[in-house]
């Protein structure tokens, strides 16, 4: 087994010391949120814009295939450098999806995968959030579909970028 200081999952910015990279294929953080209406899940389904690297924290080649798979995707992205997951929760509500109301923490999930690199594992934590909605805001430029489901529909989906793990394990679906 690797010696402590090699195999704690903990992130430090300083080059040496006893914290250390968590996972050489890479460590996402990110918000998720769960938008509900009545009995109804809220899905968008993106469309290839300029503002997903920089507002979104997704490359457009990536995104380009949940686009050309048709695919529906909940609000989430990648937290801020200094930004908390409730304060992620509020900007991807707010800005990203454009819902009124304040976002409620639901749950932490953890998943590992594997990553482009050989026998190394890309990890994924995600923070979970639900808010409730009584209308549809005016859709934003990155979206070209914004729907409300019911739950049964989901499982029958296609729904890209691992959310329909996340709405699972959050018991959605």
């Amino acid at each position: 087994m690797s010696p402590v200081t090699n195999r704690w999952a903990r992130l430090s910015a300083r080059k040496r010391g006893w914290l250390s990279p968590a996972s050489d294929a890479g460590v996402c953080i990110s918000a998720f949120v769960v938008a509900r209406q009545g009995t109804k899940i809220v899905l968008e389904k993106p469309k290839d814009n300029k503002a997903w690297p920089d507002e979104g924290g997704f490359p457009r080649r990536r995104i380009a295939k949940v686009v050309r798979d048709e695919a529906w995707i909940l609000p989430a992205t990648h937290l801020l450098i200094d930004e908390s997951p409730d304060q992620a929760a509020h900007r991807i509500s707010h800005e990203w999806a454009g819902f009124k109301g304040t976002p409620r923490f639901v749950m932490v999930q953890s998943f590992t995968r594997p990553s482009r690199s050989k026998g190394r594992n890309h990890w994924d934590i995600c923070f979970v959030y639900e808010i409730y909605v009584r209308s549809l805001p005016k859709s934003k430029p990155w979206w070209s579909e914004m729907r409300p489901f019911f739950r049964s529909e989901l499982s029958r989906m296609k729904i890209g970028r691992s959310h329909l793990d996340v709405l699972k394990e959050a018991r959605y679906v």
